[in-house]
């Protein structure tokens, strides 16, 4: 079998239109691009206003419930717990049988398991009132020193 019998037995014609139309649909997506690449590169020298518009656009979809609340740039103070003196006896205990130098995490976790509230927060007051200080290697230390003077003020 050779010649025009040998091309429509393998179905010749039907892979010559379907390469052709391959082509042909290439091409014209190339057309197209490049017809409409000025409008491309306008969008890109104006990016940042675009920017800033898709931003408002997706800020202005958010629902006012979302929005966190307004704060005033004024300096506030934090509140921490009223009895120091309870959490820092709790935290001392602790702190007294894991053993020293101890880490965060671990001790945060060894108080939550004991049920005490608020353990995150209790060691940030901790750290603030020096009473937790840091060795310099990554972990803490338990500083009598400054719960001696704190309990002297009071």
């Amino acid at each position: 079998m050779t010649g025009l019998d040998a091309i429509l037995h393998h179905n010749g014609f039907a892979m010559a239109a379907v390469g052709i139309t391959i082509v042909f649909t290439a091409l014209v997506t190339l057309s197209l691009v490049i017809s409409q690449l000025h409008k491309l590169l306008l969008v890109w020298d104006d990016r940042r206003i675009y920017v800033e518009k898709v931003r408002n656009l997706f800020s202005s979809a958010r629902p006012t419930e979302a929005r966190p609340p307004q704060v005033d740039e004024e300096i506030f103070e934090i509140h921490y717990f009223d009895d120091i003196n309870e959490s820092s006896r709790q935290f001392q205990i602790l702190i007294q049988a894991m053993g020293e130098p101890f880490s965060l995490p671990e001790l945060i976790q060894i108080a939550q398991s004991f049920g005490i509230e608020h353990a995150h927060s209790t060691v940030s007051h901790l750290i603030v009132k020096n009473f937790i200080v840091p060795d310099g290697n990554g972990f803490y230390r338990w500083n009598q020193d400054a719960l001696s003077e704190h309990s002297k003020r009071r």
